[in-house]
């Protein structure tokens, strides 16, 4: 059988190919190059999750996108080339469930796996890929796993201010929110920082301070383009440094006006700082441009200042900086030599008076070389502990249980456990970096909502790559 079904795959993987390739080729459609490329980008999603699980959703969804924003139907090519992606797709869910099955045994009843194999295989027209004695072998091992688990998962909320507000015994949960910014991991080391000093730390000064020097200076990087970190590596150096509060330095993107971003605002400030040099230089006689000198200096400098004040520039620096006034940021632009230095200064002179470590807080990283047993232990024992953790895992997974592509790495925090007595499985509660992101952008297997994630412990282990805590 299982020969029968690799062969069946590869004569579903050459149609899928000769189909796709004269598909992929004629994106975009003549009526809809807006979006061309952003359905290019879907379908070949679409194309490499169908090499492991059932894609119908996706397809169906796909559908509903093109009509939408092309405002037609899809082309007969386009159409044809969903049936051999579905099958394929169909196909491989119907092995990977056999293989889940036995996995998640060893932590709960595979009864979700069982639905699946039952489904699929009927739409498939085919037998199940599992003998069902063997099924109810694996369902009785994981019902007798999932009882011992559940006197170990102990229900365990460490969320507390300044991270949450609590209003009458109530959790009111507000996640920070990075989405136009990829800077997660300066984003889970605030938060881990923010939850021992009791006050809440700004995540775009440990972001500034974690890519400052040789590493910018070396390629010409600008602030807005230098993206990915390591928790711990950034939480040390911030804490090495000193910290600075979120009011003197917002790090959240609806901290800012509805059409604009955080990611905008810093772009802003390096056409700002473009803006200023353009003003208070002229061009030179053979190359390049040379700083204006004396009362034209001067003159040009007020001028800018004035403009400032009024707003008549594109960039509003005191959403950024709001303990700066006109005068100051000025006096930067002047002791700045580029749009780096602009941030950086700026970063400076608004976290004057940083905190000091007085607690000697130290963070420590297990990463790859770690066992996802051993991770899962450190998790248990941190909460335990009345403490919250970083993790590192695969994006991919908040969307799809089953997914968990390389390509797709962010850091969270941990902050919560509970036992879901409906599916048999320890969940724990992921704090996300994205804002007040709505359920459906979840799995609509995971209890979610209000940027929170309710992951089980049986699918953290498949996505998870290390965890950051506190020493």
């Amino acid at each position: 059988m299982v020969v029968e079904r690799r062969l069946k795959y590869l004569i579903s993987s050459v149609t899928i190919f000769l189909f796709s390739s004269s598909v992929l080729g004629a994106f975009p459609f003549n009526e809809c190059r807006k979006y061309g490329d952003y359905l290019k980008g879907k379908f070949e999603d679409i194309e490499s999750a169908s090499k492991r699980r059932d894609v119908s959703h996706e397809i169906e969804s796909l559908r509903k996108t093109a009509r939408h924003f092309c405002k037609q139907e899809l082309s007969d090519e386009l159409e044809k080339s969903f049936i051999p992606l579905k099958k394929r797709g169909l196909e491989n869910h119907l092995e990977l469930m056999e293989s889940e099955a036995k996995r998640v045994s060893e932590f709960r009843a595979p009864i979700w796996e069982r639905d699946e194999i039952e489904r699929v295989r009927k739409e498939l027209g085919v037998e199940s890929p599992i003998a069902s004695k063997e099924l109810n072998r694996l369902i009785s091992l994981g019902r007798a796993n999932s009882i011992s688990k559940k006197f170990e998962c102990t229900e365990i909320d460490n969320r507390k201010p300044p991270l949450v507000e609590v209003r009458n015994g109530k959790i009111i949960d507000r996640p920070r929110n990075q989405d136009s910014i990829g800077w997660c991991y300066a984003f889970a080391a605030a938060d881990l920082i923010s939850h021992k000093l009791g006050k809440k730390v700004s995540a775009i000064d440990i972001a500034n301070n974690y890519n400052n020097g040789s590493f910018k200076d070396i390629f010409g990087f600008n602030e807005t383009s230098m993206e990915g970190g390591f928790t711990s590596s950034a939480a040390n150096e911030a804490l090495e440094k000193g910290l600075c509060l979120e009011s003197q330095l917002p790090s959240d993107d609806y901290s800012f006006s509805t059409d604009s971003n955080l990611m905008k605002e810093y772009q802003r400030m390096e056409k700002l700082y473009e803006n200023f040099r353009n003003r208070t230089t002229e061009a030179g006689l053979v190359f390049g441009r040379n700083q204006l000198t004396g009362l034209q200096y001067r003159n040009a400098v007020e001028s800018f200042e004035r403009d400032l004040e009024c707003n008549r520039l594109e960039g509003e620096f005191n959403v950024l900086f709001p303990t700066l006034s006109v005068g100051d940021f000025v006096k930067v632009l002047e002791e700045s030599s580029s749009a780096n230095d602009l941030i950086d200064n700026s970063v400076a002179k608004s976290c004057k008076k940083r905190i000091a470590n007085n607690l000697n807080l130290k963070f420590e990283e297990d990463s790859l070389l770690t066992s996802s047993s051993t991770m899962v232990e450190t998790i248990n024992k941190k909460l335990e502990g009345g403490d919250i953790i970083g993790v590192n895992y695969k994006a991919s997974t908040l969307s799809n249980l089953l997914d968990h592509d390389n390509d797709s790495r962010h850091a969270s925090i941990i902050v919560a456990r509970k036992f879901n007595e409906q599916t048999g499985s320890c969940e724990y509660l992921i704090r996300n970096s994205w804002g007040n992101t709505r359920a459906s952008s979840y799995d609509s297997r995971t209890r979610s909502g209000g940027g929170n994630h309710w992951m089980p412990e049986e699918y953290l282990r498949e996505s998870m790559h290390g965890v950051s805590y506190v020493k």
